[in-house]
């Protein structure tokens, strides 16, 4: 008997992270599967981590989505102690640094992935321009979905799709959020634009891969890692939005709509990044390609 543990994040509020996960798009044939939150991973542990023993074989996929963080570290290295008896995998995973000040333009070359990736068998991150080759590159497994393979009309000349914490306002542009959980009805938007701003990493990435041009607003790392990179957009800093005239927290209990408000950067001048956006006509299939690569590279081993 044979077991596959998938670690990611299980967040119905975030399709990026619901569709990041291997299981969905590759057969594991012979394998028991089990998906576990990796912010639960404790109480997984404490109540069935005495069951590894009971399968002859257990491999760990950790991933995909930015799990390369500082919250999730212990997590990992929980995980390295399993190592003896499971075989630790990480798939299309990713990191994140907060910087606000300094170099921004390679800040996220300083990033250590070594103690998240030590003790695993095969180490995949969707990164690219870091300084640790011994890491390849597979991107997030979610370029496998095949509503990339409808066609959808173009009706905009510029959509929006905002993260739910970092929000991006225009009065009259077509506007949605990540939290949306219909995957099809994401893409029909996002391909609906010519040219999509965005402050979701899978908003950027999953236009990209529509052919779409991405202007990207990034509040971390991770937009600098894309290897089919999109657009920056020179935000100075993210701050919290005023609410009904005033800045967070409200005085007043009838002022608080909502207890985590979101945040919003500065878009002056936007449209002189638009006129210069890459896009990548072949992106798809080689993200494509290169989850198949790694797929035959996991279970030929």
């Amino acid at each position: 008997m044979k077991l596959l543990l998938n670690i990611h994040v299980i967040d119905f509020q975030n399709i990026g992270d619901l569709c990041s996960t291997p299981l969905d798009y590759f057969p594991f044939r012979g394998y028991e599967q089990q998906r576990v939150d990796i912010r639960e991973l404790d109480t997984w542990l404490a109540t069935d981590g005495d069951r590894l023993q009971d399968y002859e074989q257990v491999r760990i996929i950790v991933g995909g989505g930015g799990l390369l963080f500082k919250r999730f570290l212990p997590a990992f290295q929980q995980l390295q102690t399993l190592a003896p008896k499971a075989q630790l995998i990480s798939w299309g995973i990713g990191q994140q640094l907060y910087k606000t000040q300094g170099d921004r333009a390679s800040f996220y070359q300083q990033f250590d992935y070594q103690p998240y990736l030590q003790g695993f068998r095969f180490s995949s991150i969707r990164d690219v321009d870091h300084p640790n080759p011994q890491y390849p590159w597979v991107p997030c497994p979610s370029c496998l979905h095949p509503a990339f393979d409808q066609p959808r009309p173009l009706r905009h000349q510029v959509v929006v799709f905002s993260h739910k914490k970092f929000q991006l306002h225009w009065r009259n542009l077509p506007r949605l959020t990540h939290e949306t959980q219909d995957f099809n009805t994401i893409l029909d938007f996002l391909a609906s634009g010519d040219t999509i701003l965005t402050s979701s990493y899978h908003g950027a990435y999953w236009g990209t891969l529509l052919g779409r041009k991405v202007l990207a607003f990034p509040f971390s790392s991770k937009f600098h890692t894309l290897k089919h990179r999109p657009s920056l957009y020179p935000v100075d800093r993210w701050r919290t939005r005023q609410v009904l005239g005033r800045s967070w927290p409200p005085r007043w209990p009838w002022q608080r709509p909502n207890p985590q408000p979101a945040l919003t950067c500065s878009t002056d001048r936007w449209q002189e990044w638009v006129a210069d956006i890459p896009t990548y006509p072949h992106a798809l299939q080689e993200c494509r390609d290169r989850n198949h690569w790694y797929y035959r590279q996991v279970m030929e081993s």
